[in-house]
């Protein structure tokens, strides 16, 4: 059905030999989330680009936690719940869906392991990213090996919340409100990929590139909850975000 996605990669994973991966946005024509059979497609055209079958692709149940599945094989039945996942497997793809959440891409070469989280300001501020570095640890990884990238998502500039959207974070640490700016009082902007690196650099480890793309902006580009909510549209699509070891 496509032709091809609007896509970008991270510099940081494509050093790595052995690993494949993309942040896969729109096509020409927008895809509804509410159209399943839209949706398939784009998963298949992402699994193709990965070059793996369409039931290699693996993706979660999302729901907006700390939660983190390891993965041997694809599902057999429902989708796990949760927002993190890992694996040792070559040939399995970890897929993440986002539409102004931050789509967090891991890997250990060396170790072969693998992560991919779904980072809201929900998950992250729960700890998903940590929680996934530590399950990549379980399966063998080394903190002092990982490197993550993080996708596009929505930029400060974009992301405009109230006082008590980020006192959840000050209660947290005082040293949150960094990624907080006051651009129209008493309206806040809060940096949610830059909450995600730190979070990362926090967890020790090796090194974090964050893509600057803000999905809020690149209308012809990335999907966008809060833009489609702004403008009234009945539904939005998803970006999808993909690593895999070959």
């Amino acid at each position: 059905m496509f032709n091809s996605l609007e896509h970008c990669q991270s510099p940081l994973l494509q050093e790595e030999t052995g690993l494949l991966h993309g942040f896969f946005g729109m096509s020409d024509g927008k895809i509804a989330d509410d159209d399943p059979d839209l949706f398939a497609a784009q998963s298949e055209y992402v699994a193709k680009q990965m070059h793996i079958p369409t039931e290699r692709l693996i993706l979660l149940h999302q729901v907006h936690s700390a939660k983190v599945r390891p993965v041997g094989a694809k599902w057999a039945q429902q989708p796990a719940k949760a927002d993190g996942m890992v694996t040792d497997r070559s040939g399995l793809a970890l897929a993440i869906k986002t539409a102004d959440c931050a789509p967090v891409l891991l890997a250990d070469v060396q170790a072969g392991v693998i992560g991919a989280a779904h980072a809201g300001w929900r998950g992250a501020l729960a700890g998903i990213l940590q929680q996934t570095v530590l399950h990549m640890t379980l399966l063998g990884a080394q903190r002092s090996r990982i490197i993550a990238a993080i996708g596009p998502c929505i930029a400060q500039e974009s992301y405009e919340v109230g006082e008590e959207f980020a006192e959840k974070f000050l209660q947290q640490s005082v040293f949150n409100a960094q990624f907080f700016l006051q651009a129209s009082p008493p309206k806040l902007q809060f940096d949610l990929a830059g909450f995600c690196e730190h979070q990362l650099r926090e967890s020790r480890i090796k090194e974090c590139h964050v893509i600057p793309i803000d999905t809020f902006t690149e209308k012809n580009r990335y999907f966008s909850y809060r833009r489609a909510l702004q403008g009234g549209e009945s539904g939005y699509g998803r970006n999808i975000s993909v690593l895999c070891l070959p």
